[in-house]
């Protein structure tokens, strides 16, 4: 029974640490805050302001626009990661273009 506590910590300690789309590639065109429109400029102050499980997911299409979708007050941080994913990729679905939502917050 000592163990398995031990392990459930182990585990979500993982979790809560796995890194997001910018920390593995900080480097790409998608982390870049000065590429970033004025919208999605905006969002991420307000998103900024928000206390727990959250989550920032963007999307920017080979046509150049940008979408993104965030979620925030979640129960935890991995269903805040699944909705902000989701409302990202609702966004690039009604607007029928391509891209790939990412999280990168």
């Amino acid at each position: 029974m000592k163990y398995l506590g031990m392990l459930l910590t182990i585990l979500l300690a993982g979790c809560q640490s796995t890194p997001n789309f910018c920390e593995k590639e900080p480097d790409s065109n998608l982390c870049n805050q000065n590429t970033y429109y004025d919208a999605t400029i905006k969002a991420l102050k307000e998103f900024e302001t928000k206390k727990s499980n959250k989550a920032f997911a963007l999307a920017q299409t080979s046509d150049g626009w940008e979408f993104f979708g965030y979620s925030e007050g979640y129960s935890s941080t991995h269903k805040a990661k699944e909705a902000a994913l989701r409302q990202c990729q609702l966004r690039l679905d009604k607007h029928g273009t391509d891209g790939k939502c990412e999280l990168i917050r």
